[in-house]
């Protein structure tokens, strides 16, 4: 099912329950959507920058932290697990800004090619942690935070191309 912007364009409660259905955890999806102020009137090209806009908010805080590791480490084969995961959050950075790119220029079909992307990023960074033990959990739940937020942009964005 398609959502179709109602008469005044805003999306309805009901509307981006049934986009957040479509996640792994709709009420989690619902509840950081409806945090931001600006889901109270939003139409479906908005709802997907304000998801773009929380999982920027998070892929930034999350590079820094790494990078912060990076710095602190004296472990060569710690660090240079940093220095990748580090290098795939800059690259999810980037992927998202060029989604905000193709929200304003329309060019909505593209979204979907910089969301896998992102995607293939963060299972990178998990691979390289794969056996980090406990040095990783933290990078872990970073990465499993953000695979959700980038799962919401998928679903919402999706939605774009069918209208």
């Amino acid at each position: 099912m398609s959502i179709a912007p109602s008469a005044t364009g805003k999306l309805t409660d009901t509307e981006i329950k049934h986009l957040c259905s479509k996640t792994n955890n709709l009420r989690s999806c619902y509840k950081l959507l409806k945090s931001d102020h600006r889901t109270k009137n939003v139409d479906a090209r908005g709802l997907v920058e304000i998801s773009v806009d929380l999982a920027s908010k998070n892929a930034k805080k999350t590079y820094s932290l790494i990078n912060s590791f990076v710095n602190t480490t004296h472990d060569s084969r710690l660090k240079n697990i940093y220095k990748s995961c580090s290098s795939n959050y800059n690259d999810i950075i980037r992927d998202l800004k060029v989604i905000k790119n193709c929200l304003k220029s329309g060019a909505f079909k593209n979204i979907h090619v910089q969301v896998k992307d992102a995607f293939e990023e963060i299972k990178q960074c998990k691979k390289v942690f794969g056996g980090a033990t406990s040095d990783g959990a933290h990078i872990n739940k970073k990465n499993q935070e953000f695979e959700f937020l980038i799962s919401i942009v998928e679903v919402i964005s999706d939605n774009l191309n069918k209208n």
